[in-house]
């Protein structure tokens, strides 16, 4: 791609860049830190790793697949396609709380959350979920969730790390962590994930409102279910 067209193709980037200045300094040399480790969960992952080692129980995901109820995500996924991101190197496996209540069951209860929502993710070597940030529309749309009530997205891993294996939020990369390490991202943070590994990488996300429950139990790191 030549610079003309890379720098045509991050105009959504860019206005972002402009309209959030003030809340980061958007420049890749420095050295900051760009999310908050929140502690550990301390649980019985056997039950859901065996349930994730068969593909047929996930729902496959492309990330460049065009939502028609979400114009807004649509020019992302635009924006995606031009740096380069196909149906090809974006998939990734997806299940969640709602299909498999009783194994989710010490995920989704763990953290105090209010309208918690969990997907168990799996991604494949050479499958890459792009530079984003996490808009959280859709569980606020799913509960009613007024725009001034704190919704908070956790990021959980599922196995200790393997090589190949990385999480980027701002400048910080997030590696080598031991299962059920938990991080969370200030809002509005850019970040991506990758698998360039030989195995596939097991995450979850936890997203839900903060209740004092919930500020609590990250104040004090105690996750045990």
């Amino acid at each position: 791609m030549s610079k003309e067209s890379y720098s045509q193709s991050t105009s959504n980037f860019e206005s972002f860049r402009e309209k959030h200045k003030d809340e980061w300094h958007f420049d890749p040399s420095v050295k900051s830190t760009d999310y908050q480790y929140l502690g550990r969960l301390k649980t019985n992952y056997e039950p859901l790793l065996e349930l994730m080692k068969d593909d047929n129980n996930f729902n496959l995901i492309q990330i460049v697949e065009e939502n028609p109820e979400h114009s807004a995500l649509n020019q992302r996924i635009e924006e995606f396609k031009k740096w380069g991101f196909t149906e090809h190197n974006t998939k990734s496996f997806q299940m969640t709380d709602k299909q498999f209540p009783e194994i989710f069951k010490p995920f989704k209860e763990f953290s105090g959350l209010k309208h918690c929502n969990v997907v168990a993710l799996k991604q494949y070597p050479g499958q890459f979920l792009p530079w984003h940030i996490d808009t959280l529309v859709g569980i606020r749309k799913e509960y009613d969730i007024p725009d001034d009530v704190d919704v908070v997205r956790y990021s959980l891993v599922l196995e200790d790390w393997k090589w190949g294996h990385y999480f980027l939020a701002g400048n910080s990369v997030f590696h080598q962590w031991k299962q059920g390490d938990i991080i969370q991202l200030p809002p509005n943070m850019h970040h991506t994930t990758c698998n360039s590994g030989i195995e596939p990488k097991l995450t979850m996300t936890v997203t839900g409102v903060i209740t004092e429950e919930s500020r609590k139990l990250a104040e004090k790191q105690n996750f045990v279910y």
